[in-house]
């Protein structure tokens, strides 16, 4: 199910963490049955639940990038 994986990563790359992301969201699982059957397959393979999963896959992607920056700033490499 890398596909739902990589939909979530373009819309967080497409609309940053933003209202329009959730907005995107909710249009995309009430228009097409097909990406619901699939989320919902994603979710229960990934420990996810359906109401939230979508929200704390992208809350880790974000908490992760952070995560990436503090280690990089912290050794000493400034932007």
């Amino acid at each position: 199910m890398d596909d739902i994986t990589d939909i979530l990563r373009e819309l967080l790359d497409r609309y940053s963490n933003t209202p329009e992301l959730d907005e995107e969201f909710d249009r995309m699982m009430r228009e097409d049955e097909d990406f619901v059957k699939e989320y919902t397959v994603w979710c229960e393979e990934n420990g996810y639940t359906v109401r939230d999963g979508y929200r704390d896959f992208i809350n880790e992607i974000i908490e992760s990038q952070d995560s990436y920056w503090d280690n990089y700033q912290e050794f000493g490499n400034n932007i």
